[in-house]
């Protein structure tokens, strides 16, 4: 009676599965189901695909500010290296004029330079900048172009000047407010005896004509040296 019962069943069953009606449906959950499997399975993959996204991207971040610290560090670096360059520029550039100036001093005649060696003890430039630079030397220096020029012994003048000229603007750097400064001396203007010193094929009176030494002066505009000039 049962088994009747089962065959009914089935034979209607099979009936009901010709129906397209029925197939229609059962394609309908199939496919349903198979959508819900499709999606549990992709969900866990783009769940860990979103976290390794994120990961990275804060990864990104991360590194974005090590490279803008790292980029403050050049440019702080590269900002002192363009100081020290300047600054190495800048004393190449003073101690090769001192270099040529001492290459000119030792084409000065032979008794200038043996006259000289009372100011610039030494053979080397070193010791040509570091007695330069001492202002009894700058001194000494000035009372012997004087000497020279007051003697008639001007041949060599100029050069004597440059030396002197350099190594009293070189003394100045060396003081936030100098202590001295060149004498103001103006061509044709009237020659005065507490202001210039004469040279001896001058005439006695009249104006300055040309500055052959200038003097200084102190901060205070008292006169240390006067200016030698002709008349």
């Amino acid at each position: 009676m049962n088994k009747e019962l089962d065959d009914d069943f089935i034979n209607a069953l099979m009936i009901s599965l010709q129906d397209e009606r029925i197939i229609e449906k059962i394609k309908e959950i199939a496919e349903a189901a198979e959508a819900d499997l499709f999606s549990q399975l992709r969900e866990p993959k783009d769940l860990l695909k979103d976290k390794e996204i994120a990961r990275l991207q804060q990864e990104i971040e991360s590194k974005k500010e090590e490279i803008n610290e790292y980029q403050i560090k050049v440019h702080n670096l590269n900002q002192k290296i363009n100081s020290y360059f300047n600054e190495l520029q800048k004393r190449r550039a003073d101690y090769r004029e001192a270099e040529e100036l001492y290459g000119t001093v030792q084409q000065l005649s032979e008794t200038t330079r043996n006259s000289l060696k009372r100011i610039f003890k030494g053979n080397t430039v070193q010791e040509f900048i570091v007695c330069g630079v001492q202002y009894e030397n700058i001194s000494s220096l000035w009372d012997f172009i004087k000497n020279e020029i007051m003697e008639g012994r001007e041949q060599e003048r100029g050069t004597l000047l440059t030396l002197f000229q350099y190594f009293f603007q070189e003394y100045s750097k060396t003081y936030d407010t100098p202590l001295y400064k060149p004498q103001e001396v103006k061509i044709n203007e009237v020659f005065r005896e507490d202001l210039h010193i004469r040279t001896l094929n001058s005439k006695i009176s009249g104006n300055v004509t040309e500055i052959l030494l200038p003097g200084y002066i102190s901060i205070n505009g008292k006169i240390i040296k006067k200016s030698i000039v002709r008349i």
